[in-house]
């Protein structure tokens, strides 16, 4: 059994024993990727939906001149997909990518669409997990739009903060907007 993965069900507090047990018997791809590794790369399709078990994997996409923008990290305990293939079945605008070697366990898309459509529970887990998704992302770009560069950094700490010294600061600086050097004279203001 995925003890990580068992907690993170029972945690949601909306699924019931039953409901978590379900959705364990699907939740059965393990997958490893090391550092630089590509979970998915651009143009491809998605039909899985992954828990970082351990590790991290950031969401990128290059830019016109060339330069990749980091646009989020998906940490330990999270899910983490393409949903523009996994939901719509497109080809993939985004790569994600290991930062830290990292362990996945996966469900398939139609295993957990059978769930969702038999158990009114996990249905209702799932809804809730794509509302947290969506907000989070709508949060994150009102803070990108209002907040000030050490706003957005400090927003960061108190979020992410624990993963600070595992992540190249290259990368937290793309997913802040800011170049490299603006980051380092915000970190050299505060320590």
């Amino acid at each position: 059994m995925n003890l990580a993965l068992n907690q993170f069900l029972k945690h949601s507090n909306k699924l019931g024993d039953n409901s978590v047990d379900q959705l364990l018997e699907v939740w059965k791809k393990h997958k490893i990727i090391k550092v630089k590794e590509l979970l998915l790369d651009f143009n491809q399709l998605e039909s899985n939906l992954y828990f970082v078990k351990e590790g991290c994997v950031r969401l990128f996409v290059i830019d016109k001149n060339g330069e990749q923008i980091t646009m989020g990290f998906a940490y330990e305990n999270s899910l983490i997909t393409c949903f523009q293939t996994f939901i719509e079945g497109k080809p993939s605008s985004i790569s994600i990518e290991a930062v830290l070697d990292t362990e996945l366990v996966a469900v398939n898309k139609t295993d957990l669409m059978q769930l969702i459509h038999r158990n009114s529970e996990i249905a209702l887990w799932y809804q809730s997990m794509l509302e947290i998704t969506l907000t989070g992302h709508i949060q994150r770009q009102v803070e990108l739009l209002t907040l000030k560069p050490q706003e957005r950094y400090a927003v960061f700490m108190s979020r992410s903060g624990h993963f600070l010294n595992r992540i190249p600061l290259k990368l937290i600086a793309s997913y802040l907007m800011m170049k490299p050097e603006t980051l380092s004279r915000i970190r050299a203001k505060i320590s």
